[in-house]
Protein backbone atom coordinates (compact mmCIF):
# COMPACT_ATOMS: atom_id res chain seq x y z
CA UNK A 1 0.00 0.00 0.00
CA UNK A 2 2.73 2.59 0.78
CA UNK A 3 4.01 2.05 -2.65
CA UNK A 4 1.12 3.10 -4.18
CA UNK A 5 0.52 5.76 -1.96
CA UNK A 6 3.82 7.14 -2.04
CA UNK A 7 3.34 7.06 -6.40
CA UNK A 8 0.99 10.18 -6.28
CA UNK A 9 2.46 11.74 -2.36
CA UNK A 10 5.92 11.43 -3.71
CA UNK A 11 6.93 10.06 -6.71
CA UNK A 12 4.60 11.92 -9.10
CA UNK A 13 4.66 15.74 -7.42
CA UNK A 14 8.64 15.26 -7.77
CA UNK A 15 8.91 14.57 -11.17
CA UNK A 16 6.13 16.94 -12.21
CA UNK A 17 6.20 20.02 -9.33
CA UNK A 18 10.11 19.81 -7.59
CA UNK A 19 12.14 19.00 -10.77
CA UNK A 20 11.29 21.82 -12.87
CA UNK A 21 12.18 24.65 -10.08
CA UNK A 22 15.15 23.49 -9.57
CA UNK A 23 18.74 25.32 -10.15
CA UNK A 24 20.61 21.78 -11.21
CA UNK A 25 19.55 17.90 -11.88
CA UNK A 26 18.02 15.98 -9.22
CA UNK A 27 17.05 12.41 -8.89
CA UNK A 28 14.98 10.15 -7.06
CA UNK A 29 15.54 6.54 -5.73
CA UNK A 30 12.85 4.73 -3.67
CA UNK A 31 12.19 1.02 -2.47
CA UNK A 32 8.59 1.00 -0.62
CA UNK A 33 8.84 3.65 1.98
CA UNK A 34 12.97 4.19 1.74
CA UNK A 35 14.33 6.30 -0.30
CA UNK A 36 17.42 8.85 -1.40
CA UNK A 37 17.04 12.07 -3.31
CA UNK A 38 20.43 13.29 -5.04
CA UNK A 39 21.02 16.99 -6.29
CA UNK A 40 23.69 18.46 -7.71
CA UNK A 41 23.43 21.79 -5.54
CA UNK A 42 23.39 22.05 -1.75
CA UNK A 43 20.43 24.71 -2.20
CA UNK A 44 17.67 22.80 -3.58
CA UNK A 45 18.58 19.76 -1.72
CA UNK A 46 17.38 22.63 1.60
CA UNK A 47 14.71 23.41 -0.67
CA UNK A 48 13.24 20.44 -0.93
CA UNK A 49 13.71 18.64 2.66
CA UNK A 50 11.80 21.83 3.63
CA UNK A 51 8.98 21.47 1.01
CA UNK A 52 8.62 17.73 1.61
CA UNK A 53 7.93 18.43 4.97
CA UNK A 54 4.85 20.20 4.47
CA UNK A 55 3.87 17.70 0.78
CA UNK A 56 3.87 14.79 3.65
CA UNK A 57 1.88 16.98 6.55
CA UNK A 58 -0.84 17.30 3.83
CA UNK A 59 -1.33 13.56 3.94
CA UNK A 60 -0.82 12.96 7.52
CA UNK A 61 2.91 11.69 7.36
CA UNK A 62 6.46 12.81 8.76
CA UNK A 63 9.45 11.81 8.06
CA UNK A 64 11.56 9.72 10.33
CA UNK A 65 14.22 12.01 12.30
CA UNK A 66 16.17 9.16 12.96
CA UNK A 67 17.29 8.19 9.46
CA UNK A 68 16.57 11.69 7.85
CA UNK A 69 19.90 13.67 7.16
CA UNK A 70 21.67 15.75 4.78
CA UNK A 71 24.65 14.53 3.34
CA UNK A 72 27.12 15.56 1.00
CA UNK A 73 28.41 12.61 -1.98
CA UNK A 74 30.92 13.79 -4.79
CA UNK A 75 34.05 14.68 -5.90
CA UNK A 76 34.94 17.63 -3.40
CA UNK A 77 33.21 15.98 0.02
CA UNK A 78 36.36 14.65 1.10
CA UNK A 79 37.74 18.29 1.17
CA UNK A 80 34.66 20.36 2.54
CA UNK A 81 34.67 17.49 5.40
CA UNK A 82 37.95 18.26 6.03
CA UNK A 83 36.88 22.24 6.92
CA UNK A 84 34.08 21.19 8.98
CA UNK A 85 36.46 19.71 11.11
CA UNK A 86 35.96 15.90 9.79
CA UNK A 87 38.38 13.42 9.16
CA UNK A 88 35.92 12.03 6.09
CA UNK A 89 32.52 12.49 4.95
CA UNK A 90 29.24 11.72 5.73
CA UNK A 91 27.63 8.14 5.30
CA UNK A 92 24.47 7.28 3.80
CA UNK A 93 22.66 4.24 5.17
CA UNK A 94 19.53 2.69 2.70
CA UNK A 95 18.52 -0.64 2.52
CA UNK A 96 21.19 -2.18 4.69
CA UNK A 97 24.33 -0.72 2.72
CA UNK A 98 26.24 2.12 3.84
CA UNK A 99 26.99 4.52 1.25
CA UNK A 100 29.89 6.19 1.06
CA UNK A 101 33.03 8.61 -0.52
CA UNK A 102 35.79 6.74 -1.87
CA UNK A 103 37.67 6.59 -5.26
CA UNK A 104 38.15 3.90 -7.79
CA UNK A 105 41.82 2.53 -9.37
CA UNK A 106 41.82 5.57 -11.42
CA UNK A 107 41.70 7.82 -8.94
CA UNK A 108 38.41 9.54 -9.92
CA UNK A 109 35.48 9.79 -7.40
CA UNK A 110 32.77 7.24 -6.89
CA UNK A 111 30.34 5.85 -4.66
CA UNK A 112 31.50 3.04 -2.28
CA UNK A 113 28.92 0.74 -0.75
CA UNK A 114 29.06 -2.04 1.86
CA UNK A 115 26.71 -4.12 4.25
CA UNK A 116 25.86 -1.86 7.06
CA UNK A 117 27.17 -2.70 10.36
CA UNK A 118 23.97 -3.59 12.32
CA UNK A 119 22.97 -5.88 9.24
CA UNK A 120 25.95 -7.26 9.21
CA UNK A 121 25.65 -8.13 13.06
CA UNK A 122 21.73 -9.51 12.48
CA UNK A 123 23.06 -11.61 9.45
CA UNK A 124 25.92 -13.23 11.97
CA UNK A 125 23.09 -13.46 14.90
CA UNK A 126 20.87 -15.69 12.34
CA UNK A 127 23.57 -17.46 10.79
CA UNK A 128 24.35 -18.60 14.58
CA UNK A 129 20.73 -19.08 14.68
CA UNK A 130 20.83 -21.49 12.23
CA UNK A 131 23.75 -23.13 13.46
CA UNK A 132 22.04 -24.40 16.86
CA UNK A 133 19.02 -26.20 14.85
CA UNK A 134 20.70 -27.73 11.97
CA UNK A 135 23.99 -29.15 15.10
CA UNK A 136 22.61 -32.85 14.34
CA UNK A 137 22.54 -33.24 11.04
CA UNK A 138 24.33 -34.96 8.82
CA UNK A 139 27.15 -33.11 7.33
CA UNK A 140 25.49 -33.00 3.65
CA UNK A 141 22.18 -31.70 5.48
CA UNK A 142 24.26 -28.65 7.36
CA UNK A 143 25.77 -27.80 4.22
CA UNK A 144 22.83 -27.54 1.87
CA UNK A 145 21.52 -25.18 4.80
CA UNK A 146 24.12 -22.98 5.11
CA UNK A 147 24.65 -23.09 1.21
CA UNK A 148 20.85 -21.78 1.24
CA UNK A 149 21.90 -18.84 3.71
CA UNK A 150 24.73 -18.08 1.93
CA UNK A 151 23.33 -17.91 -1.40
CA UNK A 152 20.60 -15.85 -0.28
CA UNK A 153 22.77 -13.34 1.48
CA UNK A 154 25.13 -12.96 -1.56
CA UNK A 155 22.01 -12.13 -3.36
CA UNK A 156 21.36 -9.38 -1.56
CA UNK A 157 24.66 -7.57 -0.52
CA UNK A 158 26.60 -9.43 -3.63
CA UNK A 159 27.23 -5.53 -5.16
CA UNK A 160 30.40 -4.16 -6.46
CA UNK A 161 33.00 -3.19 -3.64
CA UNK A 162 31.05 -5.27 -0.94
CA UNK A 163 33.41 -8.39 -1.31
CA UNK A 164 35.04 -7.96 1.62
CA UNK A 165 32.37 -7.66 4.04
CA UNK A 166 31.11 -10.99 1.78
CA UNK A 167 34.43 -12.70 3.17
CA UNK A 168 33.85 -11.55 6.58
CA UNK A 169 30.45 -13.61 6.32
CA UNK A 170 32.23 -16.74 4.59
CA UNK A 171 35.24 -16.43 7.35
CA UNK A 172 32.36 -16.66 9.90
CA UNK A 173 30.64 -19.62 8.36
CA UNK A 174 33.77 -21.20 8.55
CA UNK A 175 35.10 -20.72 12.51
CA UNK A 176 30.87 -21.68 13.34
CA UNK A 177 30.67 -24.50 11.57
CA UNK A 178 34.08 -26.36 12.64
CA UNK A 179 33.31 -24.83 16.47
CA UNK A 180 29.87 -26.69 16.04
CA UNK A 181 31.57 -29.76 14.14
CA UNK A 182 34.00 -29.91 17.28
CA UNK A 183 31.32 -29.96 20.45
CA UNK A 184 28.93 -32.89 18.48
CA UNK A 185 30.90 -35.34 20.46
CA UNK A 186 34.12 -35.73 22.51
CA UNK A 187 35.60 -37.48 19.25
CA UNK A 188 35.01 -34.23 17.36
CA UNK A 189 37.07 -31.90 19.82
CA UNK A 190 40.08 -33.81 17.90
CA UNK A 191 38.54 -32.26 14.42
CA UNK A 192 41.74 -29.91 13.76
CA UNK A 193 41.46 -27.44 10.37
CA UNK A 194 43.42 -29.93 8.50
CA UNK A 195 40.62 -32.13 8.76
CA UNK A 196 37.63 -29.44 8.42
CA UNK A 197 39.67 -28.55 4.99
CA UNK A 198 39.30 -31.90 3.56
CA UNK A 199 35.53 -32.28 5.06
CA UNK A 200 34.91 -28.81 3.10
CA UNK A 201 36.74 -30.35 -0.03
CA UNK A 202 33.90 -33.07 -0.34
CA UNK A 203 30.89 -30.54 0.44
CA UNK A 204 32.22 -26.89 -0.28
CA UNK A 205 30.67 -23.97 1.44
CA UNK A 206 29.64 -21.31 -1.31
CA UNK A 207 32.42 -18.48 -1.77
CA UNK A 208 31.15 -15.67 -2.03
CA UNK A 209 29.78 -13.72 -5.36
CA UNK A 210 28.67 -10.51 -6.79
CA UNK A 211 25.66 -10.14 -8.14
CA UNK A 212 25.80 -7.12 -9.41
CA UNK A 213 29.84 -6.40 -10.68
CA UNK A 214 30.65 -2.33 -11.76
CA UNK A 215 29.32 -3.08 -15.42
CA UNK A 216 26.24 -3.97 -14.61
CA UNK A 217 26.11 -1.63 -11.29
CA UNK A 218 27.21 1.06 -13.81
CA UNK A 219 24.28 0.40 -16.31
CA UNK A 220 21.46 0.49 -13.21
CA UNK A 221 22.80 3.62 -11.98
CA UNK A 222 21.26 7.14 -12.09
CA UNK A 223 22.87 9.70 -10.45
Amino acid sequence: MSNLYLHYVLDLWFERVVKSRLRGEARLVRYIDDFVICFQYRSDAIRVQDALRLRLGKFGLTLEPTKTKLVELGRFAQRHAGKRGRKRPETIYFLGLTLYCTRNQKGNFKVGMRTEKSRLRRSLTSLQELMRQIRHHTISDQVGEINAFLRGHYAYYGVAGNLRCLAKVYRAVERYWHRMLRSRSWAGRALNWSMFNQIKERTPLLRPKLRLRYPELQALAVL
